[in-house]
């Protein structure tokens, strides 16, 4: 009995070790990219031996890919494909949603943080983050904006409303570096996400609206085959 007490302490705390070394690699990662997060600073954080790393993932790259659960990134997607309310109104709810994940740093979600560096410097994950978080949230994306274009719009410009409504939310993660140095007083708390958020809603649904109307517009031909 003695025993396996003993070996379900033991297996008790290495599960615990595991656990915080992924908090503190997510963390890690999430603020310092993956070249800039060392194993010894995550060890650190997640008060373990540095060795620890190599005996739970194998090594670094084995940590990183173990930290990129997409849980909450898919979570919300649900939600947002379950709500009620007009496709407009959902657009804007993913948008805040996201740009809540990208830049609130109360926000748990540190995956889409990673996410948003690996796209600006990319490690050997990036193809397991493309594979489980981008290509479905284009997926996803690309549903919400045929909703509101309706069927007229091609598929080309379906998907650059993708990647402009998306461009336009990563653009305030890359960039706060520089837009800290440009605006000083610059702060990413709530009322500054939410207000850049309903501005990209607002730019990004009067583009898709004129898109829809360009595409429903049908040139007057004449007889002989030249617009009237």
């Amino acid at each position: 009995m003695e025993q396996m007490t003993r070996e379900t302490e033991i297996k008790t705390a290495s599960d615990q070790t595991r656990a915080r070394l992924l908090d503190a690699a997510r963390e890690a990662f999430s603020q310092n990219g993956f070249q800039g997060a060392t194993v010894r600073e995550i060890c650190r954080r997640a008060e373990a031996n540095v060795a620890a790393v190599n005996y739970h993932f194998g090594s670094k790259d084995g940590l990183l890919a173990e930290a990129l659960n997409f849980g909450p990134l898919k979570a919300m997607q649900q939600a947002n494909a379950e709500a009620n309310g007009c496709p407009e109104m959902r657009l804007r709810l993913f948008i805040r949603d996201f740009m809540l994940m990208l830049l609130d740093e109360k926000n748990p979600s540190s995956q889409c943080r990673i996410m948003a560096r690996e796209l600006a410097d990319p490690t050997p994950a990036l193809d397991k983050i493309v594979r489980e978080a981008i290509a479905p949230l284009h997926k996803f994306l690309g549903r919400l904006v045929r909703e509101i274009a309706g069927d007229q719009v091609g598929e080309t410009e379906l998907r650059r409303c993708v990647h402009s409504i998306l461009g336009q939310c990563l653009f305030y993660r890359h960039s706060h570096p520089v837009l800290q140095r440009l605006y000083s007083k610059l702060r990413y708390d709530s009322k500054e996400i939410e207000e850049i958020a309903g501005h990209i809603a607002d730019f990004s649904l009067a583009g898709i609206k004129r898109l829809a109307e360009k595409s429903q517009d049908v040139p007057c031909v004449s007889a002989n085959g030249s617009g009237g």
